[in-house]
């Protein structure tokens, strides 16, 4: 059984990983990025196992970053995410920042905090939670995009700088799941575009590009869950796990006509 760190539990598929590795016996560290969340997720858990432990981690602060040294961690599950959505062509460059903030620099530094125990262990794997919009540009959501656009080169790059170590390094690239993630960040535009927007008399058809991806979107986070399931006990884990299959089938359609 491995020691597995996962950041982001505080629901959808965090969570939902979570309550599958320990109910297999693994012992998860599911963190948090507010304490009051804590409660809500041990309880859920409690229901899988107690081979747990729920704690605040918000990548972006370097105190609770130093938490993970005093954790034993074999595989680390990069889970915490932020997003932002809105036209590039008028954003603010300070919130996409923010979302680079979190998704690629803190996801970095925690990375690097926990490469160093599983060099030291001679064994370990890192897991990056990307996401299809990493991988086919979303129109109106590139702020979010962008960043898992970024981890695909981080991934990427880690997994032949570490080999010499014994770290595998994989990339799970969950398609459109109902956690309310995306609805939340869809309307994170809806903070600054007004009526001065560039985008004032084209309002119906951004709302056109939110309902075609709500359409999309899986009730469960059941298919993905597994495949991270798999990323962590496969004797020898793949590069890449996604879900829901048919999204990365279409990919070369999506790629060349859209």
């Amino acid at each position: 059984m491995a020691s597995i760190l996962i950041t982001g539990c505080r629901g959808g598929i965090g969570l939902d990983v979570a309550c599958r590795l320990v109910k297999r016996g693994h012992r998860v560290y599911a963190t948090v990025h507010r304490e009051a969340s804590i409660n809500d997720v041990r309880t859920v858990l409690t229901s899988f196992g107690d081979n747990f432990a729920v704690d605040k981690l918000d990548v972006t602060d370097a105190t609770d970053v130093k938490k993970v040294d005093d954790w034993d961690i074999d595989v680390l599950i990069n889970n915490a995410a932020i997003g932002d959505s809105g036209p590039l062509a008028e954003i603010d460059p300070q919130r996409v920042k923010a979302v680079f903030e979190t998704n690629v620099f803190s996801t970095l530094l925690v990375t690097q905090k926990v490469v160093q125990k599983l060099i030291a262990n001679g064994e370990g794997r890192i897991i990056f939670m990307g996401s299809m919009a990493g991988v086919i540009p979303t129109p109106f959501y590139a702020p979010y995009a962008m960043t898992k656009f970024a981890l695909e080169s981080v991934a990427f790059s880690l997994r032949t700088e570490l080999k010499p170590f014994g770290i595998s390094v994989i990339i799970v690239n969950p398609g459109t799941y109902n956690t309310g993630f995306n609805e939340w960040f869809m309307q994170r535009k809806y903070e600054w575009m007004n009526a001065q927007s560039l985008y004032k008399d084209h309002m119906a058809y951004v709302r056109q590009e939110e309902e075609r991806i709500i359409k999309r979107e899986l009730q469960s986070t059941a298919s993905i869950a597994k495949q991270v399931v798999k990323a962590v006990e496969a004797q020898r884990p793949k590069r890449r796990y996604v879900a829901p299959k048919w999204e990365w089938i279409a990919l070369p359609l999506f790629r060349r006509f859209g």
